[in-house]
């Protein structure tokens, strides 16, 4: 067992560094923006009011009127580009807010996976995956749509990657240490946000749908050659002004002719590649990042196939769709496309990057996506450095095994930590105790540890041994009024699903809180001792809690498989106090008539 990290880091401290230091750049960002602004308005104003003064001048107006469109787009490139900063430093700022948010627990307001709430998924409702106030929300920072999907899949399917547990928890632990690149990676995310680069039909049926006419081909040398002939010959000293009106009309006209077509190209892009392009430098550094974990070489080398940077064809793209996006600003449309036919000419370098290069993305999105949940489990890890990466028995001995497990949602400082001891196939532990006192809590805690250790991420504990096997709970059954479905046959279904599964050879860690609650309490008795006793038998290691007293005699009943820990709850001078810590036996004290008195009840 190791933690990832010393005492050099400590993650409160640099994300406080984090959020300081953005917000002293955004205060100076702000600030260049807006002057470039002013700036650009200025040398528009000087456009307009030199050729008012200049007019019958035809050289002294060319002149002005040149310098003042290469002004204009330098300060238009000047501007995108400390834009671009600004807005890093704005996403960074709020990576580490969230990063804060996620150490102290406080959860509302992050993502929390709602659409994967589930009901009758075998144990992700019951131990909280996902929705408000979630292990999701927690673990959560991805920056990829694909790599938000296959964190969640992953949770619910842990059968995917358990056998990949050990390289990938050499892949979180060498990521974590590198918490720069996870927060870019986040900060980059937030920014893709809006357009979160998803492959979709409507986006690639909107990209084979646009193609240019050759006259639009034709068109984009044709009128920055005539322009640019009438200005030399302007410059010559003849005089040519009302063909250089003309001809720019004609010009931008044409340029209209096509806008609807361009706007559906640079919308169905965006749909398709504006997260790759978005995340090129990212690309750049994995590519160039000498890792040492084997998993993380794997997706490197996945990214360099074909001879090509996938950095360099990103980057490539970047800079045609920023030079696409200046058909938005009316002001930069109007000269770009008199001038240079500017819609037309990226468009077709736009739809040549697509014919060599979008075969690649899905490979690409793949890889990002891979890295990205990869490093939301780093991310996780960096700030919680006291969790440790569990050893994992391979050899089929322990399912689980314990010491100083807390629950992850739980602060450290604030959660009462217990231990599990070792459980292998036909083992099980029966916990009882009275209301309140921690038994619905700890069977939380050892199943979402579990979990965790499953993905290959760290858990709440100061040493834990896992083998794999397949989690399955059974702690808040519900009912189904649109299935016709009551509460206990809803709760034999799945136990029913729990013998099956075994009955085939299925390893498993079972987690049940007090079954069979909805008959009456001989009827109970006899099925839970019925089923524990069946499933004793089977691959299973289980933990079942239960205010039921007569589950502790399994323990005789199957001595060295069976063995009983409680939590206790005491009463001292009228008050009911409970530590929380799991004991070895059978509870004595019970609770629930004392409250009724105490509350008026009764």
């Amino acid at each position: 067992m190791e933690n990832v990290f010393g005492k050099n880091i400590d993650p409160v401290e640099y994300y406080t560094g984090v959020e300081r230091d953005a917000a002293r750049e955004i205060a100076i960002g702000q600030r260049r923006v807006a002057a470039v602004s002013w700036a650009r308005l200025v040398v528009v104003l000087t456009a307009i009011a030199g050729t008012w003064w200049l007019w019958g001048n035809v050289q002294a107006v060319t002149v002005l009127l040149l310098v003042c469109v290469v002004l204009f787009l330098a300060l238009v490139k000047l501007h995108n580009r400390l834009f671009g900063a600004l807005s890093m430093q704005q996403a960074i700022k709020q990576v580490a807010t969230d990063g804060m948010k996620r150490i102290s627990r406080q959860l509302d307001g992050l993502d929390g996976g709602d659409e994967y709430i589930d009901s009758r998924h075998c144990y992700s409702y019951d131990l909280d995956v996902f929705g408000r106030r979630s292990l999701f929300a927690l673990i959560n920072s991805t920056a990829t749509p694909s790599g938000r999907e296959r964190l969640a899949r992953n949770l619910r399917n842990t059968g995917d990657v358990a056998g990949d547990i050990e390289l990938r928890q050499e892949a979180v632990k060498e990521l974590a240490t590198m918490p720069d690149f996870l927060v870019r990676l986040q900060a980059l995310g937030i920014i893709a946000r809006d357009n979160d680069g998803k492959a979709d039909a409507d986006g690639q049926e909107t990209v084979a749908s646009v193609k240019l006419q050759w006259w639009q081909r034709v068109a984009v040398y044709f009128f920055p050659a005539v322009i640019l002939l009438l200005v030399i010959l302007a410059l010559a000293g003849l005089d040519v002004a009302v063909y250089i009106e003309t001809v720019a009309v004609v010009s931008l006209l044409a340029a209209a002719i096509g806008s609807k077509a361009v706007g559906r190209l640079h919308d169905g892009v965006e749909k398709i590649v504006n997260s790759i392009s978005i995340y090129h430098d990212l690309l750049s550094e994995i590519e160039q990042r000498q890792f040492s974990a084997s998993l993380l070489r794997q997706l490197q080398q996945r990214l360099g196939s074909g001879g090509e940077k996938s950095s360099v064809i990103a980057k490539k793209l970047a800079r045609l769709l920023a030079n696409l996006d200046q058909r938005y600003n009316w002001l930069s449309y109007v000269l770009l496309n008199i001038l240079l036919q500017w819609d037309y000419r990226q468009a077709g370098n736009v739809l040549r990057w697509m014919a060599r290069y979008s075969s690649k993305l899905d490979e690409w999105r793949e890889v990002l996506g891979c890295i990205d949940e990869l490093c939301a489990l780093a991310t996780f890890s960096f700030g919680n450095p006291r969790y440790v990466f569990p050893a994992i028995d391979r050899k089929g001995q322990v399912i689980v095994e314990a010491r100083g497990l807390g629950h992850p949602l739980i602060a450290v400082g604030k959660c009462v930590c217990n231990d599990v001891d070792a459980m292998g196939s036909g083992n099980f532990m029966v916990v009882t105790g009275a209301n309140m006192a921690g038994k619905s809590t700890y069977l939380r805690t050892v199943g979402v540890n579990y979990l965790l250790a499953l993905v290959g991420a760290p858990v709440y504990a100061s040493a834990m041994t896992v083998g794999v096997a397949t989690l399955f709970t059974g702690l808040r059954t519900t009912d189904s009024l649109s299935d016709g479905e009551s509460y206990f046959f809803a709760e034999l279904r799945r136990l029913q699903s729990i013998v099956t599964r075994a009955a085939s050879g299925e390893r498993m860690l079972v987690i049940l809180d007090e079954i069979l609650r909805g008959t009456n309490s001989a009827d109970k008795q006899k099925g839970s001792l019925a089923l524990v006793g069946k499933l004793v038998g089977m691959n299973i290691a289980g933990i079942i809690a239960t205010h039921d007293l007569v589950l502790g005699s399994l323990a005789d009943r199957f001595p060295g498989k069976v063995f009983n820990r409680c939590f206790e709850a005491t009463i001292c001078d009228g008050t009911l106090n409970f530590d929380y810590t799991l004991h070895s036996g059978i509870a004595k004290n019970l609770n629930a008539y004392f409250l009724m008195q105490h509350m008026g009840i009764v």
